[in-house]
């Protein structure tokens, strides 16, 4: 679920004591956008890379400990992103800091018992 968010142009008409607020803007509709479609999960990090052909592709990093609940469904976020904002993207993972390495050997171990 996506909630419906409005985007003001650079170029909108508006009087010159009104300002565009910072949530109106195309990149910031466009990482709320993001952020509802890996609801469960949250980006940690990101990165963008431009090919020698000016093609634009961003890799964003999730949240490691939920890597078992956002595995199966990157794919369908990805093709659901590229849909909505015609930007390509692609999902990793980020490194776990030493709390989350010792939460997540705290989950293996819970689920071998």
């Amino acid at each position: 679920m996506v909630a419906n968010r409005t985007i003001v142009s650079t170029r909108a008409v508006t009087h010159a004591s009104q300002k565009r607020p910072r949530s109106r803007t195309l990149r910031a509709v466009h990482q709320e956008t993001l952020n509802d479609l890996v609801a469960p999960s949250y980006v940690s990090g990101r990165q963008t890379r431009i090919a020698a052909d000016g093609k634009r592709t961003e890799k964003i990093f999730l949240d490691p400990l939920d890597k078992e609940i956002m595995q199966d469904r990157l794919e369908a976020i990805a093709d659901a992103y590229k849909r909505l904002t015609t930007h390509s993207i692609v999902f990793e993972f980020s490194k776990p800091t030493a709390f989350q390495s010792k939460k997540l050997e705290q989950q293996t171990k819970k689920t071998k018992q």
